[in-house]
């Protein structure tokens, strides 16, 4: 019955060359700034450098020719996750702050943020998002899953299904871009410098994108990252990061 007259929106899961029309990315975070993950910023020891790189992704995309940029989820990081990437953090608060701080750095660049709303939702991260006034337009599998979430109180101008249909609202587009230079290796350093965490000092071990197996905890395998992670490990360097 929410069934929109307006035209469909074209949703890829890969960054297009020459789009036209109103283009959804539906791509993981670090596809488009290396090894920058959704969990990367969750582990940060400086969670407001999620509104940095989420200038830099929505600069990137915009540039590209992308309208709106999906991403995220509404449920915490578990132990069961098989791409524990794809989540922030296992506390809620941590993870509705970093999707606001992502979906505010992208609407700077002048690309539409859009949460993806699929799967499981923790109602404590819905409520954190309406807390912080952070209820960005969402992807759903089913109106029935806005008919949800709008009883939790999230409720949002535009609404499109996992195929690109709009649900609720009508397409909208930023006019405005960010015109500013990034260094973008410097950020995603910084990114990833931020985010070395000590799990467990006696694991002997680095672990890369695993937030799992102990040790210490790194987001990228380039050598400069492992020789700091390895120092955190010998005790010789303080952790930057925080436990996701």
């Amino acid at each position: 019955m929410f069934l929109s007259a307006f035209p469909q929106i074209v949703l890829t899961d890969e960054i297009p060359e020459n789009p036209t029309g109103l283009v959804a990315v539906r791509v993981p975070l670090q596809n488009v700034l290396k090894d920058v993950s959704l969990l990367c910023l969750g582990s940060s020891g400086n969670l407001t450098l999620a509104k940095d790189v989420g200038i830099a992704v929505g600069k990137i995309l915009k540039e590209k020719g992308v309208t709106y940029y999906v991403f995220g989820s509404f449920d915490v990081l578990r132990i069961t996750d098989t791409d524990p990437l794809a989540k922030v953090s296992t506390s809620p608060y941590i993870t509705a702050q970093v999707l606001s701080l992502l979906a505010e750095g992208l609407s700077t660049a002048g690309v539409v943020p859009v949460f993806s709303a699929a799967g499981e939702v923790n109602e404590q991260v819905i409520s954190a998002l309406i807390t912080r006034k952070a209820t960005y337009p969402m992807m759903v599998e089913s109106v029935e899953k806005y008919e949800r979430l709008k009883r939790l109180g999230y409720t949002t101008t535009l609404v499109i299904d996992t195929e690109g249909n709009v649900l609720v609202g009508k397409p909208l587009r930023f006019s405005w871009a960010y015109e500013k230079e990034i260094d973008y290796e410097s950020l995603r350093r910084e990114v990833l410098e931020n985010s070395i965490v000590l799990l467990d000092r006696n694991v002997k071990k680095i672990s890369v994108n695993d937030p799992w197996s102990g040790g210490v905890l790194v987001f990228s395998d380039e050598e400069w990252l492992l020789k700091i992670a390895q120092d955190v490990l010998d005790g010789r360097r303080a952790p930057t990061g925080r436990t996701p």
